[in-house]
Order: C-alpha cells, then structure tokens, then sequence
C-alpha cells in the first residue's frame, strides 16, 4: 500500500514553506518596482522645478537688461550646472508694450514663459505674465 500524504506531516510543511516563499517574493518585487517608479517620478519633478527656475531667471534678467537698455534684444543662452535657460528675440520697441519669451531646460524638462510688459520706466508694469506650452508671442 502506498503511503497518503496526510500520513507525512513534512509535506504539508514543505508545502506551506514554498507558497510563503512565493507569496514573499513577489510581495518584495512589487515594492521594489514601486520604489523605482516613485524614484523616477521624484526626479522627473525635480527636473522640472529646476527648469521652471531657469525660466524665470532669464525672464528676471531679460527685464533687468531692458531696464538698462531698452534696446536689448534677448537672444541669449544661459548653461548652468543642471540646464540651461533662452532668452528669445524681444518684440516691441522703446519703453512700452514690450514682449519677452524666456524658456528653461533641465534635462528631458522644459518650462517657457511669455511676459507682455507695458511700461519699463520709470516704473515696470506688467500686464501678463504666464507660463505656456509653446511660445507663440516671439520669434
């Protein structure tokens, strides 16, 4: 006669130790896959925080520039450690109802800015200042 296995009590055991072992292991890889996604979430944020500050920077310079000079131009390109901003052709003339276009870059993430200013001096007045998908004010 054969033996049954309710006769062995180490097969339920071994059983039970595979299934546990299974059920682990793929608890563990799941958590791990999530860990990653939520690492390369974080960075693409990161990323796309320091393009939005690089925006602005040259934005800021741009009408710093213009204050000084209300000739300026744009058509600039700042590197720094982590992107790097553009500063795009300037439209408008003189003192009033000018138009920058600024846009940020960090690695795979871009962030562009169009600003309509309606006086320079002696006071800056903007009238808009907004972030876009593309640029559609400047050249």
């Amino acid at each position: 006669m054969h033996p049954r296995p309710l006769d062995h009590p180490g097969y339920i055991f071994l059983v039970s130790i595979l299934v546990t072992g299974a059920i682990v292991t793929a608890t563990t890889i799941s958590i791990l896959l999530l860990g990653l996604a939520a690492e390369r979430s974080g960075f693409a944020v990161v990323r796309s925080t320091q393009a939005l500050e690089y925006a602005r920077t040259c934005a800021e310079r741009a009408l710093r520039r213009l204050r000084l000079n209300t000739a300026y131009a744009g058509t600039e390109t700042f590197t720094f450690s982590q992107g790097s901003c553009t500063i795009r052709a300037i439209g408008g003339s003189g003192n009033v109802n000018r138009t920058l276009c600024t846009e940020g870059r960090s690695g795979g993430a871009v962030r562009r800015f169009e600003v309509n200013v309606n006086e320079l001096l002696p006071f800056t007045r903007i009238d808009g200042w907004r972030e876009v998908a593309s640029i559609t004010l400047c050249p």
